[in-house]
């Protein structure tokens, strides 16, 4: 079988696939609700599955970290100090799972659209990811909020002097206007202040869901 086969073979699996999944992905600057937000909508959707970047950092002592000399830490608000790679295989067996378990259960029964939650501060830096969300939202905050909030966290290992100055808000303003310059993406995203209440944030965004699942279920159903 030639690759070009093969290619085309993995294009149609997949869309079969993504045709019983509804994928959110919800990204934004750090300390603005995501994780809080994903969780509790991963609680109220039936079918759901839920995954986190953080759950992907690399350990300290990795090579592949960018070691910032001046503030003797490394960058961890980089996509490079991610496992990018292994987070984008485990999503993938996520979705796969739904084609597993598809012969135990009825023709009815198969036919229920499953959900994955995406859930990190730059999951939209992995074109992979990104492509395959049905629905994206990205919360923001001032610097002033994120700092206030950030103050109140932690971390392992702790932040150091100046790191929030020097590497959390450069390049989280850095991963924004890569967003912003992108136009075919910047308008699938939506944007959400991080600042309101979380109780409206959830209310907007399971509205946004519902809708979008009753229209994938007519979709597959028809």
């Amino acid at each position: 079988m030639s690759k070009n086969h093969l290619k085309v073979i993995l294009f149609i699996y997949s869309i079969v696939i993504m045709a019983r999944w509804l994928i959110i992905g919800i990204s934004g600057v750090t300390c603005s609700g995501k994780t809080t937000l994903a969780k509790k909508l991963h609680e109220s959707l039936s079918n759901s599955s839920y995954i986190n970047q953080d759950c992907y950092y690399l350990p300290p002592d990795d090579s592949r970290h960018t070691h910032i000399a001046e503030l003797n830490h490394h960058n961890w608000d980089i996509i490079t100090s991610i496992d990018m790679e292994k987070m984008y295989l485990d999503v993938l067996k996520i979705l796969d799972s739904s084609n597993e378990t598809e012969n135990e259960f009825s023709k009815e029964e198969s036919s229920i659209i499953h959900i994955l939650i995406i859930d990190g501060i730059l999951i939209f830096n992995c074109k992979q990811i990104a492509d395959m969300c049905h629905l994206k939202y990205f919360l923001t905050l001032t610097k002033q909020q994120t700092w206030e909030r950030r103050q109140l966290r932690s971390y392992d290992p702790p932040d150091v002097p100046c790191y929030f100055d020097k590497i959390v808000w450069p390049e989280y303003l850095k991963y924004k206007e890569k967003i912003d310059k992108n136009q075919k993406m910047n308008e699938t995203i939506i944007f959400i202040d991080g600042g309101s209440s979380m109780v409206d944030v959830f209310q907007k965004v399971f509205n946004d869901v519902s809708i979008k699942l009753q229209n994938l279920e007519l979709s597959l159903n028809s």
